[in-house]
């Protein structure tokens, strides 16, 4: 076993061992430091020769994705200490680390695994341990919203096994690497498996119709799950998607992609001005981006390199999202965007963090975010796909201005007299971690073309 192979265990071992955190009284801390780890053994692993290392493989897509998981996870372990203690969550946060550190384990492996078989049991092993991570409270809600997920999602999966399964009958392997990498003709069983893999895959990503899962689970779900959900679970399910979209590539298959993606937008576009809910309007956003993502992905090309910029921000801008709709749970009780006013005076650091997560997310300059949806646009008017390009111009005017106009609501109208939830905010330490997290977002942009 060489270097390289080594580091790549090395990575997926880690999140496991911290799961034995569990039986521990220092669990907390456990999983601060082995999270902390994580990042520097993803950073290392970066600089590895993309290529293929034993039953792995690292290429430009997954590399930046493992990235952005390991980043996010210790951002989000570092939240839910503080998070959890003040709303007196406590009794089940053992379990709850000891869980985020597996969901974070099936995660890596579906990214670097060079199995079509293996990567969908790796997404489905996501789906096991993230709907527990739903139920910490055990509130009747939460339970309705993970029996929901679970349901939604393995029905979507058994249809992605099927072309699986295709895809076997077709090449004798599922080895990823020689698959795509040999080529091969269009035929009808492989367009039959392309389209699987979208409905079922999709069901994961929240592609419409598939997605109605997806905004009960992040409205339910503690917010540092929410950021993981929507940070890193739902693009890791892209970039399996992706791999199998290279696998059974035809024509046909891509205009039924573009059909979906397309309706998709249109569909978020329609709900976007509608929504009142902080945590469903991100869960909405989160679809938008994500279709975007895919889109790229798919087309290839600056397009591609477009998806990998939106990635790469989306994943730290939506966590400051919910990381910050999570400060204002905390400081008001509720989710009501009408009942939350006044969060200039009343939480100025959470008012920045939020409004400056909400200009990542919807695609503002000077964020990667921007330049990634300049890129796929630009790619598609080259194709000459002129009206797809229309019709998504249109659709994320709508969603911005929707998103922009209803945070800027909650943050600038009011000045009511706050001073306990200012005080609050004083001691939740996690605020600064904000900061670090929206430097990430500006550094990624000069980064970006290095990566």
């Amino acid at each position: 076993m060489n270097l390289d192979t080594l580091l790549i265990y090395i990575l997926l071992i880690i999140p496991v061992v911290l799961s034995f955190s569990y039986f521990s009284n220092l669990s907390q801390l456990i999983g601060k430091i082995g999270s902390v780890i994580e990042v520097i053994v993803s950073f290392v692993v970066l600089s590895i020769p993309m290529g293929v290392y034993s039953h792995f493989n690292i290429n430009s897509v997954n590399r930046i994705l493992v990235i952005s998981v390991s980043l996010v996870y210790t951002l989000s372990i570092f939240f839910a200490s503080t998070y959890h203690s003040k709303i007196k969550e406590s009794r089940n946060l053992k379990l709850h680390y000891s869980l985020m550190h597996l969901f974070v384990f099936t995660m890596l492996f579906t990214l670097v695994i060079n199995d079509f078989g293996l990567m969908w049991i790796g997404i489905e092993a996501t789906t096991a341990s993230s709907a527990l991570l739903l139920i910490i409270e055990r509130q009747k809600t939460e339970i309705e919203a993970a029996w929901r997920y679970v349901l939604i999602v393995s029905t979507g999966l058994t249809l992605a096994l099927i072309s699986v399964i295709l895809i076997y009958l077709n090449y004798h392997t599922l080895n990823s690497v020689a698959i795509i990498e040999t080529g091969h003709s269009p035929s009808f069983i492989l367009t039959i498996a392309g389209a699987t893999a979208l409905v079922g895959f999709g069901t994961k990503i929240g592609i419409f119709p598939m997605h109605t899962w997806l905004p009960d689970a992040h409205g339910e779900a503690p917010s540092e799950i929410s950021a993981m959900f929507s940070g890193i679970l739902l693009p890791v399910a892209a970039y399996v998607l992706y791999r199998f979209f290279l696998a059974t590539y035809t024509p046909r298959l891509e205009e039924i992609f573009l059909i979906f993606i397309l309706a998709t937008l249109v569909f978020v576009a329609l709900i976007m001005p509608s929504q009142r809910n902080i945590k469903r309007m991100f869960a909405y956003s989160t679809m938008e981006n994500m279709a975007l993502i895919t889109l790229g992905l798919i087309t290839g090309g600056l397009a591609l390199v477009g998806a990998l910029f939106i990635i790469l921000t989306h994943a730290f801008g939506k966590s400051g999202a919910f990381f910050s709709s999570g400060n204002i749970l905390n400081g008001f009780g509720t989710k009501k965007i009408d009942e939350i006013r006044g969060l200039r005076n009343r939480m100025p650091s959470t008012s920045m963090s939020l409004l400056a997560s909400s200009l990542i997310v919807t695609g503002a300059p000077p964020f990667t975010t921007f330049l990634g949806e300049f890129l796929i646009i630009y790619q598609l008017i080259n194709n000459g796909t002129i009206a797809a390009v229309i019709i998504i111009v249109i659709c994320l005017f709508i969603i911005s201005i929707s998103l922009i106009q209803k945070v800027s609501v909650m943050i600038f109208d009011g000045n009511a007299d706050g001073q306990e939830v200012i005080q609050l905010e004083r001691t939740q330490k996690y605020v600064a971690g904000l900061s670090v997290l929206f430097a990430f977002s500006i550094i990624f942009v000069y980064l970006g073309g290095f990566l």
